[in-house]
């Protein structure tokens, strides 16, 4: 471990000192050897896709078995993109669009560098974008009343129609879990096989002396559970709608 991360963990020795005692042994300061697994089927599955082959699959998948929908679209599209689903979100026909409430947008710079939020601002559409130092509350409020919630995803998992979400100064969590739809940016080339390439990059960084994010959410679709007798109930705890877009040339 550095000495960076070292700093970060107080009182370390002495706790792990303490539980050697209690264990009637002596501590264990040498490294664990990582067992050579004998089978890697978890790195096989869609092993060799390309990453077209990757979208359509998260694309399927996400519509076929998540109740979700997914939008692939350019960057020079993306506002288009993100207007239409916003406002339909927004209205109570969608047959006849007219947006009524907010949208409340992530600072991810990303995503910031590709949309101008507020360009998606109507006479009864408000836009928000994620505000880190105007304080928990100041955020938490907005979230709680928008209608949708847009963030950028860090990867897609094309196996399981996951997003995953690093949680960060400029993305709050409550950006995808208050609203009642949650929108999911991702570009093409951020979209892996599976929860295995996913935690690799994640393994990395932590192998790098990189700051791990303090939450990582994994994301499928919207807020739903079959807890009991397997009949599945949308909306439970989360967001009741989620749509995936895709930038095709990202």
């Amino acid at each position: 471990m550095s000495s960076q991360n070292e700093q970060r963990i107080y009182n370390r020795d002495s706790f792990l000192n303490n539980i050697a005692k209690q264990l009637g042994r002596d501590r264990i300061t040498t490294p664990v050897a990582r067992p050579n697994l004998k089978y890697n089927c978890h790195k096989e599955v869609f092993a060799g896709k390309s990453q077209d082959e990757l979208k359509d699959i998260l694309v399927n998948y996400t519509e076929s078995s998540l109740g979700a929908q997914a939008v692939v679209t350019t960057k020079a599209q993306l506002t288009e993109a993100l207007r239409d689903v916003c406002f339909k979100y927004c209205s109570a026909d969608q047959t006849e669009i007219t947006p009524v409430g907010e949208t409340i947008f992530t600072a991810d710079k990303r995503l910031l560098d590709v949309i101008y939020p507020k360009d998606l601002s109507a006479e009864q559409h408000g836009v928000y974008i994620w505000d880190h130092s105007a304080g928990y509350e100041a955020n938490i409020t907005v979230a709680e009343r928008a209608k949708v919630g847009v963030v950028f995803a860090e990867q897609a998992l094309a196996e399981s129609g996951t997003m995953v979400l690093y949680s960060n100064p400029a993305q709050g969590r409550a950006v995808s879990l208050l609203p009642e739809a949650s929108v999911f940016v991702v570009p093409k080339s951020c979209i892996v096989a599976r929860l295995t390439q996913a935690t690799e990059i994640l393994h990395q960084k932590a192998q790098n002396g990189e700051r791990i994010p303090s939450c990582v959410n994994f994301i499928s679709g919207p807020s739903s559970t079959a807890d009991i007798e397997l009949i599945k109930v949308v909306g439970v705890h989360g967001p009741v709608f989620a749509t995936y877009i895709i930038i095709d040339d990202m």
